[in-house]
Parts: structure tokens; C-alpha cells; sequence
């Protein structure tokens, strides 16, 4: 069976309204005190409009302020962008020599704040917050994080249609394999549908899964666990992470793999079901998780991509299905992203087809098609069709 690989960028989840780059950006510089806190757990949660902080007592709503004084610290600098400034903030926090005008706002922070935290401990829990916060914001039109386990029928899905039509032909003579950069849960409601039928896997595994979560503090709810398996004719490799996926932390041991989070799963109630000295099952809490993991930052994100636990084993799918793939397809992918640009040129067979679809290409999309001699389609995924690709 013939093997086809494509890759999906932010591009993907714009026409169901998440939000672009640049969307982004603006989201976390418009960003106020009063709306969001951060809970003594560290868990950020939004406030309503006129809603005081609750832990407005705490530690934590320093660390809220802290975040803030740094992105507008950080936007005086240069034109904000959120990957950029995570590099920033990174480099900070690793560098025994910082910059000093950074070394100088901590320091005038801590006096307007009456604050004794250190800046290793100030950045860590900015990290923290931040990364919260991007999960935040990775939501549709509708609002929605997670959708309803519902069955979406063909032949028209509005924005995708075209898209979804050429994957079902794609599928019925070729191994499919999705990857992708994006964090949002958008492309999964595809598997209850007419064009995957089920057809899906994402390496995640919850039958015989130890793994568990609380549910609403009432009972506990068994969680996929990544299994590394992809053995259904369409198979999905989330690149750069999600915000469903958590490492499961054990004590005195580190990670023991990745799980994956539902609607209404407390992130401080994750649990591992393990044997006693005496056989019988007992439960241990990681008490480390209340966010989840995804790779963010123009750099940053590539020293983590040989991280053992997870990263490193879809990298090595991405590495060999791009050398078995007799055609490559980017959607919505920008070209901008110089590792797996590499990636690409380093795998990928020059002597098979490779696509960008993009409707609004740019200055780096054009040097990607010269450079690789791809085919540019500058249409939109709604509008694509068979024919686009021959």
C-alpha cells in the first residue's frame, strides 16, 4: 500500500475560526490583571467581567503580575510575538549573564511589589502561567477546547469540505499520515465522521490503560496513555504537542509517559494504578501536572524534540513516513519553521510530489516552493480538489 504524508499548520484551524498568529499576539497584549487569576494550585482560570481575584492574597496573583509587567516589558522592546517572547523569557532563565536592562525590571518589580522572589523562581512561574494562557486562547469560534462525541456527516463540513473529500479518496489506495503543528483538538472530530469512518489513530491507547483521572471529584475515569501505535489506515502525529496531553510524572523516577486528558478530568487528580506489596491495586497521584505540555518558541522548541517520552518517537515517524511518502502535502503550514524545513529537505524524496496549499502565500511560502520545487495551490482547503494535485 502507497504511503501519502501531509502537514498542518495554524493555516488548518483558521477557517474554524481559532485564532491566527497575529490574533494571538494581540490577545496577549490586550491582556488585564482582572482578567484571568492564578489559583494557589497554579492553575489559571478566567475571571468574569467585574469578578474579583479570589487569591488576590496569595503568591500567585504576584506571579500573575509578573507575567504581565514582562510581555509589556518585552513589547517595548520589540514588536511582541508570542513564540519569540518565549525564546526571550527561555534565554533569560538559562543565561548566567543576562541582559542587564531585563536584570533591572526584576529588580523594580520586586520593589513596586514589595516581592523577595528570586528571578529563577519569578521566570519559572511565568512559564507556567503562559503556557496556560496560550491553552486559553486555542479556541474556536464557538468558544469550544473540546467538542462533543458526535458522528459529522458528509458531503459538506463548512471551511473543510474540499479538503475532507480529498482525503477519503486520498485514503482509499494510500496510508495517511497526518502531522501536525497546531495544539488545538480540531482535526479529531474528523474521526467520527463520513469521510475517516473511525479510521484514526493517534498513538494514544486507553484499553488495559493504568492510567486514571477524578471526574468532576466524584469517581475516576481511565485515560490514554501514549502507546506509540498507529496501525489504522489514517494516523496522527501532533509534532509540537497538544493541550489534552500530560506527562505523568512518578515520583523519585520523572516522567512515565504522556496521557491524555477529557472534558471535566482535574489535572491535579491524575493517578497511576500500580500494585502493592501485597498485589492489590493502589493509586498514585502526580502531583506535579496542572497544565498540559506543548512546544512553543522559534527555538526553544527544537531542543526538546529528542525528548524520549514522547517528542523524540513522533519525530521519528515524521523522519521515516516523509521517506516512504510518494507525495508531501502542506496545509496551512507557513514554511517558516526552519527544523522541520530541514526535516523536509532531509527526507523527503525530491523526485515525488510535494504541495503547499496556501490561499494567501508570502515572501517565505514563495522561497519554500523555489527552494524545494514544490507546487504552490493558493487555494483555499474548502475549495481544493483531486485535480489540484496531479
Amino acid at each position: 500500500m502507497r504511503e501519502l504524508s501531509l502537514l498542518l499548520g495554524a493555516g488548518f484551524s483558521v477557517n474554524q475560526g481559532y485564532p491566527t498568529a497575529v490574533q494571538l499576539n494581540q490577545k496577549l497584549m490586550d491582556l488585564k490583571a482582572s482578567d484571568f487569576c492564578v489559583s494557589t494550585a497554579g492553575s489559571v482560570a478566567w475571571l468574569t467581567e467585574g469578578q474579583e481575584d479570589p487569591f488576590w492574597y496569595s503568591d500567585y496573583r504576584t506571579y500573575k503580575m509578573f507575567t504581565l509587567a514582562c510581555i509589556e516589558f518585552y513589547n517595548c522592546l520589540q514588536p511582541f510575538n508570542y513564540e519569540e517572547f518565549y525564546d526571550f523569557y527561555k534565554k533569560m532563565a538559562g543565561s548566567k549573564e543576562p541582559d542587564p536592562a531585563f536584570l533591572n525590571f526584576c529588580d523594580g518589580f520586586r520593589q513596586q511589589y514589595r516581592c523577595e522572589v528570586d528571578n529563577v523562581n519569578l521566570l519559572r512561574e511565568l512559564d507556567n502561567i503562559y503556557n496556560q494562557l496560550i491553552a486559553g486562547f486555542l479556541v474556536d469560534r464557538e468558544g469550544k477546547k473540546f467538542y462533543d462525541p458526535i458522528h459529522y456527516g458528509g458531503p459538506i463540513y463548512p471551511g473543510y469540505s474540499g479538503f475532507l473529500n480529498c482525503l477519503k479518496q486520498w485514503g482509499s489506495d494510500s496510508k495517511i499520515h497526518i502531522h501536525t503543528l497546531n495544539h488545538d483538538l480540531f482535526f479529531e472530530i474528523f474521526k467520527s465522521s463520513d469521510w475517516l469512518q473511525g479510521e484514526l489513530d493517534d498513538g494514544f491507547q486507553e484499553l488495559g490503560s493504568p492510567y486514571y483521572g477524578d471526574f468532576q471529584e466524584r469517581f475516576k475515569v481511565r485515560l490514554p496513555f501514549f502507546a506509540n501505535l498507529y496501525e489504522k489506515n489514517f494516523c496522527l502525529y501532533k509534532l509540537h504537542g497538544s493541550i489534552d496531553q500530560y506527562p505523568f510524572h512518578l515520583e523519585n523516577f520523572g516522567i512515565d509517559t504522556y496521557i491524555k486528558i477529557k472534558p471535566g478530568i482535574g489535572t491535579d487528580g491524575l493517578y497511576k494504578e500500580i500494585a502493592d506489596e501485597k498485589g492489590q491495586p493502589v493509586y498514585v497521584n502526580d502531583w506535579i501536572n496542572y497544565h498540559s505540555d506543548f512546544l512553543s518558541g522559534t527555538t526553544s522548541k527544537i531542543l526538546r524534540y529528542r525528548e524520549p517520552w514522547y517528542y523524540e518517537k513522533v519525530f521519528q515517524h515524521f523522519e521515516q513516513n516523509l521517506s516512504n511518502s510518494h507525495m508531501l502535502i502542506l496545509v496551512g503550514y507557513g514554511c517558516g519553521d526552519s527544523e522541520i524545513n530541514n526535516l523536509i529537505e532531509k527526507y523527503f524524496n525530491g523526485d515525488n510530489q510535494l504541495f503547499v496549499v496556501d490561499p494567501y502565500p508570502h515572501e517565505k511560502t514563495f522561497a519554500f516552493c523555489e527552494k524545494s520545487g514544490a507546487k504552490l495551490v493558493a487555494k483555499n482547503i474548502e475549495d481544493i480538489s483531486l485535480d489540484d494535485f496531479k
